[in-house]
């Protein structure tokens, strides 16, 4: 009798499976129908009865769970958070983590929306409780738009959000330990998780230093491995250094500064704390300061730096060209000698990543600022024509010197504004700004475009070409 049951009841378990397959395929035939009715043959009234069938036979499936998605995004303000709520109870993502089907990018963009709403609306108890149910690449996405977006670009003091921030950072350095599949692709990518979290964490330190919870931002950037603490986030780099040596730890600081110089990542204040930290070495470590820097680099990243330079080689002739400077004096390509280097940074008073890079490229002139044969100009593209002001405010900002850093004003078509003509004579067919070109003997010799976020990175990337056109 005992053994009849058993296998009675292990009967039940396996038929349990196939009657929710079954009910599936039943509820996706039923969904296919409804889309031919409503879209291919465009009866609405067959649609309509079809999809109330669907709604009344399946009130948790998943045509209802999309019907309830579609009403979401019609909703605004309390109506859009209380529907939310609505339907994290009826559709719970605990559900899908379970049973994975084909709607998870349903939940990617419920979660999406409703925690940045909740964020801008500054209901952060219902926001961890929210947070709580998502995965990381929700997690990381949201923390990139919010915490992140903040400490780098907003004015808000890091005080205001920082309690919210280290809850975000605790639930996503957790939910870094699993990866969920939300689009069934297949993929596991637990290392770029890691990864992610590993900026993060550089980024989370900073938010921390700067709201005055110095040693808890100290002993966040300690928890990363030394071969991976100073290879993340520059101005992370900075702070973490500059609180070491305000604790007096130096000998830790400059431990700091020379970890971020071997990978690249060194903001302009650290590299001269550096150098101060050079200048007052006695015996000298190096002849010159420039072969201290280069002997801290790790061998691996001089070549990639060399590497990456030297696949982006050119040697296309260009237009020659005339520009007026901010100081209304003109600038002729036609003047400059076959043996000069020239480097032009097409930059926009109105693009972030344009002026965030000005601090890389101040460094890069800083370098060759006593080489003749190397000049920059920082040309103003695609910006009101004749129009001082806004380049004078950078500069003023940015604490950029404007003899060494000359501006030059890219040319309009007669009758227009837009001032794009020498942009769009040396990089056809685009329009992305921040770039760079580099001229010599009247050819175009290497292109850039864009800026990944480290300045020392990008005076390593224009010196490693100046260096290779040098020897030619």
């Amino acid at each position: 009798m005992k053994k009849l049951l058993f296998l009675a009841s292990m009967l039940l378990v396996s038929m349990v499976p196939t009657m929710a397959q079954e009910k599936k395929s039943e509820e996706k035939a039923l969904m296919q129908q409804y889309y031919d009715l409503l879209f291919q043959k465009k009866d609405t009234v067959k649609a309509n009865k079809t999809k109330a069938k669907l709604l009344k036979k399946y009130p948790k499936g998943d045509f209802a769970r999309r019907n309830a998605a579609e009403k979401l995004w019609k909703l605004q303000g309390e109506e859009f958070n209380k529907a939310a709520e609505q339907f994290r109870k009826d559709f719970p993502i605990a559900d899908f983590y379970a049973n994975p089907d084909g709607g998870g990018h349903i939940y990617v963009n419920f979660y999406r929306s409703y925690s940045r709403k909740l964020w801008d609306e500054k209901n952060y108890d219902k926001l961890v409780e929210v947070m709580k149910e998502m995965e990381f690449s929700g997690l990381s996405e949201l923390y990139s738009h919010t915490v992140m977006f903040y400490i780098m670009k907003r004015p808000d003091e890091p005080k205001t959000y920082v309690d919210i921030a280290e809850k975000m950072f605790a639930i996503m350095a957790e939910k870094s330990k699993t990866y969920v599949d939300m689009y069934n692709d297949g993929l596991s990518p637990k290392q770029s998780q890691q990864d992610a979290l590993n900026y993060y964490t550089t980024v989370e330190a900073e938010v921390l230093m700067r709201s005055g919870r110095v040693q808890e931002g100290i002993d966040l950037m300690n928890t990363l491995p030394e071969d991976v603490r100073y290879n993340q986030y520059p101005k992370g780099n900075q702070l973490y250094a500059e609180a070491l040596m305000d604790q007096g730890k130096k000998e830790e600081a400059v431990k700091a500064m020379m970890g971020a110089a071997s990978t690249g990542m060194l903001t302009k204040k650290l590299g001269d704390m550096l150098k101060a930290y050079y200048n007052e070495c006695e015996p000298k470590p190096a002849a010159t300061y420039d072969q201290f820097l280069n002997s801290l680099k790790t061998p691996t990243y001089l070549e990639n730096v060399k590497a990456h330079v030297a696949a982006g080689l050119e040697n296309e002739p260009f237009k020659p060209f005339e520009m007026m400077s901010i100081k209304d004096t003109k600038v002729s390509s036609a003047d400059w000698a076959n043996d000069d280097i020239v480097v032009l940074d097409f930059w926009a008073t109105w693009c972030a990543p344009c002026v965030a890079a000005l601090e890389g490229m101040q460094m890069a002139v800083n370098k060759y600022k006593d080489d003749p044969k190397v000049k920059f100009y920082f040309v103003d593209t695609q910006d009101k024509a004749g129009d001082k002001s806004g380049p004078e405010r950078v500069w003023k900002r940015k604490n950029l010197s404007p003899d060494d850093m000359l501006v030059l004003f890219d040319n309009s078509e007669e009758g227009k504004e837009d001032m794009s003509v020498v942009y769009r004579s040396l990089f056809p067919g685009t329009s992305g700004i921040p770039k760079k070109i580099v001229l010599k003997g009247g050819k175009i010799r290497y292109r850039a475009e864009g800026y990944g976020g480290s300045p020392s990175g990008l005076m390593d990337e224009i010196s490693a070409i100046v260096e290779l056109l040098k020897e030619e």
